[in-house]
């Protein structure tokens, strides 16, 4: 054989073991995540949702919100939360375009509404104080 294309055999026979080596070592790392089937969808969006009132995104509290009451009106176990700041949301928020429209029927229902769920809101009272300060804010 010539010595020529023994040496590159021998260079692709490196190159081979080294992609062999990276893939092997890529799977072993990747073992961890072999139970991410089984994780806690709740646990998992009650991370997320703390996160999303951490940063004051309200309006991807509210999209859930929406998305979630689509295929049930009660909250599931797990998502009361949820349901509860995102109905406070939606209500004050519609209370303030009730407001801007001149409604002033609706407007008394929905701040009557908002005061029932303001006392609702448990361990996430603060969010009401954000969501009004948005509410407030908006041009």
């Amino acid at each position: 054989m010539n010595k020529t294309l023994k040496v590159i055999l021998n260079i692709l026979i490196v190159v081979a073991c080294l992609g062999f080596l990276v893939s092997f070592i890529y799977l072993i790392t990747s073992i961890r995540y072999k139970n991410r089937d089984v994780e806690d969808p709740v646990e998992t969006y009650a991370g997320v949702f703390d996160y999303r009132l951490e940063h004051r995104a309200y309006g991807e509290v509210l999209t859930d919100y929406y998305v979630r009451r689509m295929s049930s009106l009660t909250a599931p176990e797990g998502y009361e939360d949820l349901y509860r700041v995102g109905e406070y949301a939606h209500t004050a928020f519609m209370s303030r375009v009730y407001e801007e429209k001149g409604d002033a029927e609706k407007v008394s229902l929905c701040s009557e509404k908002v005061k029932s769920l303001r006392s609702r809101l448990g361990d996430y009272a603060y969010t009401a104080d954000e969501v009004d300060e948005m509410i407030r804010k908006a041009p």
